[in-house]
């Protein structure tokens, strides 16, 4: 009786010894309120074995007997351990019985080196989970795995969402906690506490132009080295709180854009711009000198002629070029600049532009060889292109010094799109955009989006200027022939979802100002 009193004693101490995280991970998992356990962390049952990728194409028989497959392999390589789902970085993901759709999701992982993994979302890759130690490699440009974990990674590079707005992963050995929110195609991430996928849309990664589906599972993708899962949970959201959430998030978009928006220029009568938060008057340059701007006989205002309401239209190549004062406006900075130009363009560049490069949009300093950006149709080309360069110090992207048409386009610091859909029928929308420009430190970057839609970015240059601040101008109209309206300008880089936003305003950029 009494050793076996002592016995006890000595098994309770050694127990209280014990972690307590230990203990927790063994327990019963316990959802917060409203919602459930997708993961009784006892056994794998509600999952099953699947890669989605492996049984693309596949069709009959072949792709039942690759599923069964899956199923077969699944236990081999996921297992329970102290209440923890852990995959020995082999074999199918594990996939959810359920299919889910609106839903508020919780997750903790722990991971090793070298590991690459994921959470699939409705049966869609993926918000990433990155080993963030690995080195940025400039032969794979897209694969930032630095940023660090809990971006889209399979959306279209270059879009806001497939990278982390900030790192909040924690040491390895660590646990990370995920809160994921899926309403509609909008995603939402929280790693650690920390926002890092804002309001993002998942994209259809099986076809981008579909929507995604209204439901799927959850896989839990595996890729390379152990992975640890706990504490799994979901809460599913209604129709009501769904419309609510995204109502919100509209709300706050608009508030943001508004609160971003640092001039409008309508032009319904005036070249002045409607709104600003520095110097409103539009200039022509005379000389060294700026003198106020107005209508010319070249460059026309056009009641009810624009986009909305009344509009410029330059008839024929010339010198008159409207532009406006930084000031307050651009906001350029020798340390970091960053800013989104939005306009209305309509035209058909094969039938109106003169030969030449034409520009509607230039943002120009003291000197050209100290940084130029611009939107331009190329001058030699049927169909012209249509760009957007940003060209930094003149030894950065011209250490050759040969002509801008000699330099291979692969080889420039521009997007460039073939055939955009530009017309004397229809008003295109063009923003583009500036990210850290002057920082190297931070990711450089530049955007430009055609009609709320990507169309490409410019990375991996060092985007230095050295312009003098009280010298920077934002010009229209150099060599351009067509319809122009609703020129907006705002203090920092804008999101697809705030550029998708301009491109549905009702009213144009009047919403967003009194």
């Amino acid at each position: 009786m009494r050793g076996s009193c002592s016995l006890t004693a000595v098994l309770l101490a050694c127990l209280a010894a014990q972690p307590a995280q230990t203990w927790a991970q063994a327990e019963t998992p316990r959802p917060p309120a409203g919602f459930r356990a997708l993961f009784n962390g006892t056994d794998l049952t509600g999952w099953y074995g699947l890669n989605p990728h492996s049984v693309t194409g596949l069709t009959g028989e072949k792709k039942e007997a690759n599923l069964a497959q899956q199923r077969a392999e699944f236990p081999q390589h996921w297992r329970v351990e102290h209440g923890e789902l852990v995959n020995d970085g082999h074999g199918p993901y594990a996939t959810t019985d359920a299919e889910l759709g609106d839903i508020e999701f919780l997750i903790d992982y722990k991971t090793v080196a070298g590991a690459d993994s994921g959470i699939y979302l409705r049966g869609l890759p993926q918000v990433q989970i990155w080993d963030w130690n690995q080195p940025y490699d400039l032969k794979n440009p897209t694969r930032k795995p630095h940023l660090g974990s809990g971006g889209l990674f399979n959306n279209t590079p270059g879009t806001t969402g497939r990278d982390p707005a900030s790192r909040a992963d924690r040491p390895f050995g660590e646990w990370n906690q995920f809160r994921i929110r899926q309403v509609g195609d909008r995603t939402w991430v929280w790693l650690n506490d920390i926002l890092v996928v804002d309001n993002a849309p998942l994209e259809n990664y099986n076809n981008r132009a579909e929507p995604i589906p209204s439901r799927g599972p959850i896989h839990l993708q595996t890729h390379g080295g152990e992975i640890r899962w706990r504490n799994i949970f979901v809460r599913d959201i209604g129709a009501a709180e769904a419309r609510q959430i995204l109502s919100a998030a509209d709300r706050q978009q608009q508030a943001a854009l508004a609160e971003a928006l640092t001039l409008h220029a309508s032009f319904d009568s005036s070249l002045d711009a409607d709104y600003s938060r520095g110097d409103s008057r539009c200039y022509v340059q005379q000389g060294a000198s700026l003198i106020p701007a107005g209508p010319t006989a070249e460059v026309q205002l056009v009641a009810d002629g624009g986009k909305y309401g009344g509009g410029l239209h330059f008839t024929r190549k010339n010198n008159h070029r409207p532009a406006y004062r930084d000031a307050g406006v651009l906001g350029y900075s020798n340390r970091r600049w960053g800013t989104s130009v939005s306009v209305w363009l309509k035209l058909d560049p094969d039938r109106d532009l003169e030969p030449g490069y034409c520009d509607p949009v230039q943002i120009v300093g003291d000197d050209l060889k100290k940084g130029f950006v611009f939107l331009e149709w190329s001058k030699d080309e049927t169909p012209r292109f249509f760009r957007y360069a940003i060209r930094p110090l003149f030894h950065i992207w011209n250490p050759d010094n040969v002509q801008w048409a000699e330099i291979p386009f692969a080889k420039r610091p521009m997007v460039q799109v073939e055939k955009a859909p530009f017309s004397r029928e229809a008003w295109t929308h063009v923003v583009f955009s500036l990210e850290n420009v002057n920082d190297k430190s931070r990711p450089q970057i530049g955007r430009m989006h055609i009609n709320g839609k990507l169309q490409g970015t410019i990375e991996n240059w060092d985007l230095t200027f050295d312009w003098n601040p009280e010298q920077v101008l934002l010009v229209l109209g150099a060599a351009y022939v067509g319809h122009l309206d609703d020129l907006a300008v705002f203090d920092r880089p804008l999101t697809d979802n705030e550029i998708h936003s301009l491109y549905h305003l009702p009213h144009g950029i009047r919403d967003l100002h009194p």
